[in-house]
């Protein structure tokens, strides 16, 4: 139950990142141009779609969450060229902030295999 708690509260936590970081990595005036509308965009809805799986589940289905939390992760990891972000610090934080989902998830997906003693 820990663990699950643990992913819930990473992927809230990412995605409330991911919907405040174009204000505050891209900042002020340059966040207005056209390029950046369209990164800063994608951010925001990538928050949305973290937040929106950290509320999903029922005890039953949990282990469901956890496998789209790990591919969702996977895809923010290859966000930036599969939709060509055009600023590098876009590019990072969305890649480390999909690292982490990866990795949230992976924990509770091993925790949970069984254990075989020799």
């Amino acid at each position: 139950m820990q663990n699950r708690e643990a992913f819930r509260w990473t992927f809230t936590a990412s995605g409330l990142w991911l919907i405040l970081s174009p204000f505050m990595l891209l900042g002020g005036q340059s966040a207005l141009s056209n390029a950046l509308v369209g990164d800063a965009g994608l951010l925001i809805l990538s928050g949305l779609l973290a937040l929106t799986l950290a509320g999903y589940g029922h005890n039953k289905h949990y282990l469901v969450q956890t496998y789209l939390g790990v591919s969702y992760g996977l895809i923010l990891v290859a966000a930036p060229w599969l939709f060509g972000f055009t600023e590098p610090v876009t590019a990072w934080n969305v890649g480390v902030v999909g690292t982490a989902l990866v990795l949230a998830g992976l924990y509770v997906v091993f925790q949970k295999m069984p254990k075989h003693h020799s």
